[in-house]
């Protein structure tokens, strides 16, 4: 499992530095192959093999003339990158991408339970600062199913 935050820096090359952490967390699940994506809100998704093989699958149910499924295959597959770590734990991280999540110096990579994120500095404290009240609402949702339903439950049966 990926978790928590590290603070890392791109160097004049485009690369950064993952974390001893994450980079021992690799070495224990075997993930040296990873795919590097646009992810969400100005971030970057980066996949272990496993994980991506999984995405591509269920990516793959949808029919290739679904417009939804084309539209996103188009910006998810069409700027991934394959990376690896080097001998000093640095990732490279591809021009398009960086100019996607707007990368120019600090950056931040969280652990997000099966895959990274990489984030500048400035976008992921801001997204934390949006994010902040609707925090409790959101673990509501994800731990307690039930309340979420039943409460669906009667809004509906007002109707």
């Amino acid at each position: 499992m990926y978790f928590g935050e590290s603070q890392t820096v791109l160097d004049d090359k485009g690369r950064i530095t993952v974390s001893r952490r994450f980079r021992e967390t690799m070495s224990v699940l075997g993930h040296a192959l990873w795919y590097m994506t646009r992810g969400f809100d100005g971030s970057l998704f980066i996949f272990p093999k496993e994980e991506w093989d999984k995405i591509r699958s269920q990516a793959g149910q949808r029919s290739s003339m679904d417009v939804k499924a084309i539209q996103f295959r188009r910006m998810f597959f069409g700027s991934v990158a394959e990376v690896q770590p080097d001998r000093q734990g640095r990732l490279s991280v591809p021009a398009h991408l960086r100019e996607f999540a707007g990368l120019e110096k600090e950056a931040v990579l969280i652990g997000v339970d099966d895959h990274l994120e990489l984030w500048s500095k400035d976008r992921w404290r801001d997204y934390q600062t949006a994010q902040d009240e609707e925090y409790k609402s959101m673990a509501s949702e994800l731990f307690m199913p039930e309340a979420s339903n039943a409460g669906a439950e009667v809004n509906s049966s007002l109707l």
